[in-house]
């Protein structure tokens, strides 16, 4: 995949500008369902335009698809402003842009068209991505939304938000609701994790081997047909699969097959499993090379984990790395919502290491994953708040001291 400079697609900015003004409005407040719906106009010369990017974008030209799409999407042109929407979402001929991305889909999901279901999911999946306070209850908005308009992969995402109290209360009934439509609407990587509550009883729920064996047997094999049919999701989860010896034996070997056929396709998470993998084992220099390869790449499409896991490699000094360029990956990652990177760059203000020292940013970053359900930030935010304590103590104690020593 080929990607410009961001200087060569300053116009289309320029262009892309007037047509997102009021999404972006839109877009910055809590408010995020479309103000007016707008009806799609149909124009065989549009459609044969969308069909050509398309197809210049299945040969990797993605320069040229970009083009046509902006064309298109300057003309206000919904199913133009969703192929645009994702390609900035993914790099495809343009530079990665979540943002620029967010405030394309923010305008398409106006309209009244095929792909209005999957623009609210993508909506969804970027508010996922996002560090502001109520990104999470906006994201499971755009869901349900997604979910009035026929996208059944929003139930994939429902169960998870239900599953693990995102952006609402845990509520496991829906949560088991909604992971069973989704692998009803044939999404096996949702039925997969459906399958493991049942198996390892998690949330208190009464284990449950025999239901959980029925639901795996189905999802593995339809992630083993998907897979085979050029899904990377499908390859990326069945590689997880084998490599946790979930279900089944594990299996290495396989586990390396399967990301590396995900990676291939595109799929950042694969390459971040793939590269965490070869990291994981005995590395000789040609293995370390691979694993930042895919490490590198996964960074940069934004991945949040590849981003925190590459600065950590940073801050260790791994293989001759500088330790000062962690922060940059860390503050990428933050911006992504990646709650690992929270608790690193918090901790590196905490102490002041390679960022001047501020504790304030650094109680900010624990308090934001902590509010994730991150662990680590949890505990960072706990080691931060008793430090506080002690030090009041400290100065409560002098101060009562020397009031003391005047009254005496």
């Amino acid at each position: 995949m080929t990607r410009t400079d961001k200087k060569s697609f300053l116009w289309k900015g320029l262009l892309l500008g007037a047509v997102f003004g009021v999404a972006g409005a839109v877009a910055l407040t809590s408010e995020t369902m479309p103000v007016k719906i707008k009806s799609e106009r149909i124009d065989p010369t549009i459609e044969e335009m969308i069909k050509q990017a398309r197809g210049l974008q299945k040969v990797g030209r993605w320069e040229a698809a970009a083009d046509i799409l902006t064309q298109l999407a300057n003309d206000g042109h919904p199913v133009a402003l969703f192929h645009l929407g994702r390609a900035y979402k993914n790099g495809w001929g343009v530079n990665t842009d979540l943002e620029q991305s967010r405030l394309i889909f923010m305008e398409a999901v106006r309209y009244s068209f095929a792909y209005r279901g999957e623009t609210a999911y993508e909506l969804g999946r970027l508010f996922q991505r996002s560090s502001g306070e109520k990104c999470a209850e906006i994201a499971l908005q755009w869901f349900m939304k997604a979910l009035d308009w026929d996208y059944p992969k929003a139930h994939v995402q429902l169960a998870k938000h239900h599953e693990r109290g995102i952006g609402t209360e845990r509520d496991l009934t829906a949560a088991f609701y909604h992971y069973e439509q989704a692998a009803i609407a044939g999404y096996p990587s949702s039925t997969i994790n459906y399958a493991r509550i049942l198996l390892t009883g998690r949330y208190g729920v009464t284990p449950d081997p025999e239901r959980a064996r029925f639901w795996a047997e189905r999802a593995i094999a339809g992630l083993e047909q998907k897979a085979r049919d050029g899904s990377a999701s499908s390859a990326k989860t069945l590689g997880r699969i084998y490599r946790d010896g979930e279900f089944m034996a594990m299996d290495r070997s396989r586990a390396r097959e399967w990301f590396l056929r995900s990676a291939n396709l595109g799929d950042a998470g694969a390459m971040h499993d793939l590269a965490q993998m070869l990291i994981s084992a005995s590395l000789d220099e040609k293995s370390a090379e691979e694993a930042l390869k895919w490490l590198r790449l996964a960074a940069t499409a934004e991945h949040g984990g590849a981003l925190t896991a590459l600065a950590r490699l940073h801050l260790k000094q791994s293989f001759d790395l500088e330790p000062e360029n962690a922060v940059e990956l860390l503050e990428r990652g933050v911006a992504v919502g990646h709650p690992g990177a929270m608790e690193e760059l918090g901790r590196l203000f905490a102490r002041g290491k390679y960022v001047p020292q501020d504790r304030t940013k650094a109680l900010e970053l624990a308090r934001k994953g902590t509010d994730r359900g991150h662990q680590g930030s949890a505990s960072l935010l706990q080691d931060l708040l008793q430090e506080d304590e002690a030090n009041l103590t400290v100065i409560e104690k002098s101060t009562s001291q020397k009031s003391a020593k005047k009254e005496g």
